[in-house]
Order: C-alpha cells, then sequence, then structure tokens
C-alpha cells in the first residue's frame, strides 16, 4: 500500500510543532499528495492531532494515514 501511494506521489509528512533541539518534539502529520510544492502544497491534508515523535501511536497513525490516502486517492472510495 505504501509502495502504490509513493508510486502515486502520495506521501505522509511528519511536521515538528516546536523548533529545537530537545529529544523527542511532538509532531502533525500531513498527506501530501502529488508531491506538489512538498511540505507547503495545495494539494495537502493537513492533521489537527498531535503525536509524540518516535512513538507506536505516531506508527499506527502514519499506517492509518496511508490507509486512508490509498482508499481516497487510488481507489477513489
Amino acid at each position: 500500500m505504501r509502495q502504490a501511494c509513493w508510486y502515486e506521489e502520495i506521501y505522509v509528512v511528519q511536521e515538528p510543532i516546536a523548533k529545537g533541539t530537545f529529544k523527542g518534539p511532538d509532531v502533525k502529520l500531513h498527506i501530501d499528495y502529488k508531491g506538489k510544492n512538498m511540505y507547503k502544497g495545495k494539494n495537502m491534508i493537513k492533521g489537527k492531532e498531535t503525536y509524540i515523535q518516535n512513538s507506536k501511536e505516531l506508527e499506527d497513525k502514519i499506517e492509518e494515514a496511508y490507509q486512508y490516502a490509498y482508499k481516497r486517492f487510488i481507489l477513489r472510495q
């Protein structure tokens, strides 16, 4: 599923909430569709929830985001 998303230039991007060097900043997830102006694109679905970086919860949400993107953009469901 991730391979299909990457082939179609669909990426789940992690954006840190705060800048700095402290360990484990919180992040938000975004879905960048077709790689248009990556990280600033108009074809980006921005997430609202925050997650602790490198956590199991974040890994699960990234997988869920790829499943959502696959169904929405590739299968058109």
